[in-house]
């Protein structure tokens, strides 16, 4: 039977080598000299812990390489999202959308009451019958310039220098281009005197009221002129026609002949069919010539670019605070970690030396645990245990990660841009339901 009461205490370092230095047999000692204390009271030894624990935790927080680099990455992100969300402010409080609407709507209701609209094929065609007889004038005529232009009068003389052959060919597509244009303006220019011509040939006078016979004698001589008028109106498309099926006619007429290309065809059938493209250029723009119809479809289109674009920087504004919600998460993750790896440092200290040397000398009673927060928020670095003072913790760096991620929620980024989406709707429903419909058209 042993000898050892059941009620003593064994002697804790009886194992211990002559030669330990650790301090924990006079911290022992001198704790069971002074006598039994308060559990929530901490001696020297123990706050040198404590504060051992605040500087270790510190300067593991302050030397983290994460820091930096989530924070640089969550500012810059942030930053691109809060100058785009800035941008489609500025252009939304411009009233962009909002006038082309009410433009689009003006159009509409001038083309319903202006009569019927020219074919929309026609205007469709009108610039690619252009740019094709540009195109074939630059061809043609470059050739006839180059002659012109080359150094000799002779285009095939093979004499010329190379760089003299590049310059003169380049010069020689100009003419072309300017002939283009210049039957694109000519069209516009016969527009003036047509509309007038076309506005005197059907002109309803006013009926005339106890007119004297001179009066009535100008009214009926004008009533002629009108019909002349109309009657070389309506012959300009017959004549037109006739010209138009007599080239055609006559270069059938040269295809039958010469089954194979022929050295030189007759001089009259290639200016006729040149005069032809030129005259069939310049009527296909004067009758797609509608102003009202390019009107609306002029503001169709600018309505249907202001509203893709406010559908890219829309799509834009999302990546961007999707991208910044990432680097958001990724800096909440961070200050998360370091706060439990403080939290860590401190529960160190207690766990490997406070309570360790507590219940070897056993002067002191048990701390209680503090209770664990029931509010529902998210717990923070707190007491550990209830009653027991200690030193509060060094956040450092960490308080202007804390700083950013209350003030720079991406959710206020969110409401912000519905808060865009929802003026620019209003803007967009100010129009007319065919405004809010417009797509680009001829």
């Amino acid at each position: 039977m042993s000898d050892v009461s059941p009620l003593a205490v064994p002697e804790p370092f009886g194992q211990c080598s002559s030669g330990c230095v650790c301090g924990m047999r006079e911290l022992i000692a001198r704790e069971r000299e002074h006598g039994p204390r308060d559990a929530d009271e901490v001696n020297a030894p123990e706050m040198r812990a404590l504060l051992g624990a605040v500087r270790n935790g510190y300067e593991t927080v302050r030397s983290d390489p994460r820091l930096i680099e989530r924070r640089h990455a969550a500012v810059t992100k942030y930053g691109r999202a809060r100058r785009h969300l800035n941008r489609m402010r500025v252009s939304i409080g411009e009233q962009q959308v909002g006038r082309a609407a009410a433009d689009l709507e003006r159009a509409l209701g001038r083309a319903a009451t202006e009569g019927r609209r020219r074919p929309a094929w026609l205007r469709w065609l009108r610039w690619p019958v252009v740019l094709g007889i540009g195109l074939f004038d630059v061809w043609y005529f470059s050739q006839v310039f180059r002659y012109l232009t080359s150094q000799t009068g002779d285009a095939t003389d093979g004499g010329q220098h190379r760089l003299t052959m590049i310059i003169e060919t380049a010069v020689a597509v100009l003419p072309g281009l300017v002939l283009a244009v210049v039957i694109a303006a000519s069209a516009e220019m016969l527009l003036r005197p047509l509309h007038a011509w076309r506005a005197a040939a059907f002109l309803r006078p006013e009926p005339l009221r106890n007119a004297s016979w001179i009066a009535r004698l100008r009214r009926g001589l004008g009533a002629v002129h009108r019909g002349l008028l109309r009657l070389a109106w309506w012959l300009l498309p017959v004549g037109f026609v006739a010209f138009l099926l007599a080239v055609i006619a006559w270069w059938s007429a040269l295809r039958a002949e010469y089954p194979t290309p022929p050295d030189k065809y007759p001089l009259g059938a290639v200016v006729a069919l040149i005069v032809l493209l030129a005259v069939g250029t310049m009527a296909v723009k004067i009758l797609a010539d509608d102003p009202v119809a390019d009107d609306v479809a002029s503001a169709r289109r600018k309505l249907w670019r202001l509203r893709l674009a406010y559908s890219l920087r829309s799509r834009r504004a999302d990546l961007l605070i999707h991208a910044y919600d990432s680097a958001w998460s990724d800096l909440r993750t961070l200050r998360d970690d370091l706060q439990g790896l403080l939290r860590i440092k401190m529960l160190s200290a207690w766990e490997s030396f406070i309570l360790r040397v507590r219940s070897l000398h056993q002067m002191t009673g048990n701390v209680t645990a503090a209770p664990w927060p029931t509010d529902g928020d998210r717990p923070g670095i707190t007491q550990e245990f209830t009653g027991v003072s200690q030193p509060a913790l060094e956040f450092g760096p960490l308080i202007e990660i804390c700083r950013l991620i209350d003030e720079r929620d991406p959710d206020d980024l969110r409401t912000e841009l519905r808060a865009l989406g929802d003026r620019y709707a209003e803007q967009l429903a100010a129009g007319s339901p065919a405004s809010r419909e417009a797509t680009p058209s001829g």
